[in-house]
């Protein structure tokens, strides 16, 4: 009885309401029998819908009891879990945790309806939670002193408020075997000595205990680091060790480099020096074997006497402090040799190109490649700036020569004669940024790279296999007559292409004062038998009276950087011919005493530019790098950009920032060689 008198209580407004429509309805009846029965339907259609929500309302209310009776149980449920679990509102305080939470060692003193602000270093703010929440992440990491946890995060709105639950996972073993597991995974290194062979043929017996030398502190060094080394030929180690050694060998900046030049500086007359390449990438061992192969090979086409390390981001090299010996041999011209005459002959036609402003070297390897292109009998064409102002002279001394006539074409018609079997050779340049056309480059099917220039990055697909690249050679122009030697018959060349061969060498040794070996003298008395003669050679150089007193005024205005380092800025206008002034200034400051390097930044119309020269003490190319360049160990160069991330992007027109940055990769160059 007390229960319906409560219902009728709680619904007498409902109730008064029905009474209401019921007398109305009966008086409708008595008057007017149509209104009474409208007035009827009304009421009858008020006191199901009344019936309708109460028990509606009934439903939810037992629903809600139910949860309600079950509150205890889950909350028993959730303070027995063996893993922390905090809720936190949108006001930023605790609104409950288990004990597991409260055992934790920075939440001991925790307290329910406290302000989080500090805890975990701000890690659980609701601030924080929100932001992770917003950027599609449902958890965080939380790293203590004894445990790393991964804590898992749920949205609850309730009662119009909002909070987090953050459920903590211990992940400290899975940590520590995914660790074991990355440490454990076998990286493979490919080990060569440079150019012992070299050495060896002259000095055997020393080199002999060179060897032995080298392969007592190789193995003493993968001793170090639980390492297997073998030696799988003469002077060649393939090394398999765990990746938790790497790191170690990174920060020393691979300083075994540098052992080894030490332990053979007193049986060798030269120090040797050894090349490594490093996979650091995942995949199967016959992968990381062809990787570490690749990592050598980029090593060797730097310039020797460093390690590569490839990783899955790409390649970086460390070492290069000392200078590779120069090669005595002509194994690789040899091979380049056969690669042109097998595919020469299957090509419809040849285009030939080398570096973006073309300089002597450039366009002497261009030349002699295409003498051979022609005697073999196929059409051929060699891409480049006919307004070069630093080869006018080359033009003008072929300009009576009737297969001159149409062989020289620009980067535009030389895309119109490109087809699927053109054959397109590149030499003096193995960066593609740096091609005389790279659109060229990007759409030729076959590629054959000749370049004495250190390699930047790994080369395309398109390019044919092994590309002749070797650092420790004078000049391309060295290059292409091994090449020439062994592919035509005597006296082939015209006196003119010899003179302009020699030019090249010329240009690229300094009058043989750099870079310069036996393979040097051998190239040129090539060319002396083909007719060329060094005077004449000198000839082209000859400078004009506007370039002598550019010249002299790059050399003039010159300050010194911490001692050893000039630098001058030429700037007063922007001609093409400031590139041929700058390395010639370049070349005269190395000159003056104390001075170990010089840098000239000179302006053009694509920004400032740099041309850097060393007496060979300072490895001038890895200061390029630093800019986004290349180049040698003892000459190099390089476009000012300013660099966003990994990549250089916009040139720069301004002379103190280009000055500035200049300084600073002198500044790091210096602090890596101090490191090592």
């Amino acid at each position: 009885m007390k229960k319906f008198v409560d219902i009728f209580i709680a619904h007498l407004s409902e109730v008064v309401a029905v009474a209401f429509f019921s007398i109305i309805t009966a008086i409708g009846l008595l008057t007017n029998k149509r209104i009474g029965y409208s007035l009827l339907f009304c009421t009858l259609a008020y006191i199901f819908f009344c019936f309708f929500i109460y028990f509606r309302y009934k439903r939810g209310r037992n629903a809600d009891s139910g949860t309600i009776t079950s509150m205890p149980l889950l909350r028993s449920l959730l303070v027995k879990l063996d893993m922390p679990i905090v809720i936190i509102d949108q006001d930023n305080r605790f609104k409950w945790f288990n004990k597991e939470f409260s055992a934790l060692e920075e939440t001991k003193k925790v307290k329910i309806n406290t302000i989080n602000n500090e805890l975990f270093g701000g890690l659980l703010s609701y601030a924080n939670l929100s932001n992770v929440y917003k950027n599609y992440e449902d958890y965080i990491e939380v790293k203590t002193s004894y445990a790393d946890f991964r804590v898992h995060l749920i949205s609850i709105n309730y009662e119009q408020r909002n909070y987090f639950a953050a459920v903590w996972y211990n992940q400290t073993e899975i940590n520590a075997l995914r660790k074991e597991f990355g440490d454990s995974n076998v990286i493979i290194a490919h080990i060569v000595v440079d150019n012992s062979s070299e050495i060896g043929q002259e000095f055997e017996e020393k080199n002999k205990m060179t060897s032995v030398k080298i392969s007592s502190v190789l193995n003493e060094w993968a001793k170090s680091i639980k390492a297997i080394l073998t030696e799988y030929d003469r002077d060649k180690y393939i090394m398999q060790f765990d990746f938790r050694y790497l790191d170690g060998m990174i920060k020393s900046r691979f300083d075994i480099l540098d052992k080894v030049v030490t332990a053979t500086t007193e049986n060798s007359i030269v120090p040797l020096t050894i090349s490594i390449g490093i996979s650091s990438s995942v995949g199967t061992l016959s992968d990381k074997h062809t990787s570490a192969q690749s990592a050598l090979q980029s090593a060797l086409q730097r310039g020797g006497a460093q390690a590569v390390v490839k990783t899955p981001d790409g390649e970086v090299s460390y070492g290069g402090r000392n200078k590779a010996i120069q090669k005595q041999t002509r194994i690789r011209s040899r091979v380049c040799k056969d690669l042109l005459l097998h595919h020469i002959p299957r090509s419809s036609n040849v285009l030939i190109m080398g570096h973006i402003r073309a300089d002597y070297d450039s366009i002497a390897s261009n030349i002699g490649l295409a003498k051979l292109v022609s005697y073999l009998g196929v059409k051929v064409n060699i891409v480049v700036d006919r307004y070069e102002y630093s080869i006018k002279q080359i033009f003008d001394s072929l300009k009576n020569i009737t297969e001159y006539k149409d062989l020289f074409v620009d980067s535009v018609y030389g895309q119109e004669l490109l087809t699927p079997d053109t054959l397109l050779i590149i030499s003096d340049a193995s960066n593609p940024d740096m091609f005389e056309a790279p659109y060229i480059y990007k759409n030729a099917q076959r590629v054959i790279v000749i370049d004495h220039h250190a390699i930047k990055d790994p080369l395309g697909p398109q390019v044919i296999q092994p590309a002749n690249i070797d650092p420790t050679a004078s000049s391309s122009a060295e290059l292409v007559c091994e090449i020439l030697e062994l592919a035509l018959p005597p006296n082939t060349l015209r006196v003119e292409e010899a003179q302009i061969l020699l030019a090249g060498i010329l240009l690229d040794t300094q009058n043989f004062s750099r870079d310069t070996g036996t393979r040097t003298f051998n190239a040129c008395m090539y060319l002396r038998s083909e007719g060329a003669e060094a005077g004449k050679a000198q000839l082209l150089f000859k400078s004009s009276i506007e370039e002598f007193n550019r010249v002299n005024a790059i050399v003039k205005d010159f300050s010194v950087y911490r001692e050893h380092f000039a630098i001058s800025v030429y700037d007063e206008n922007i001609s093409a011919d400031n590139k041929v002034a700058a390395s010639k200034a370049a070349e005269r400051l190395i000159n003056i005493e104390n001075l170990n390097a010089s840098f000239v930044i000179y302006l053009m119309e694509n920004g400032y530019n740099l041309s850097a020269r060393s007496d060979g003490t300072v490895n001038v190319i890895n200061i390029a790098k630093l800019l986004g360049g290349g180049g040698h160990f003892q000459s190099a160069g390089a476009l000012f950009r300013r660099k966003e991330g990994k990549n250089f992007s916009t040139s720069i027109f301004d002379r103190y920032e280009a000055i500035k940055i200049l300084e600073n990769a002198i500044d790091e160059y210096i602090e890596s060689q101090t490191a090592q």
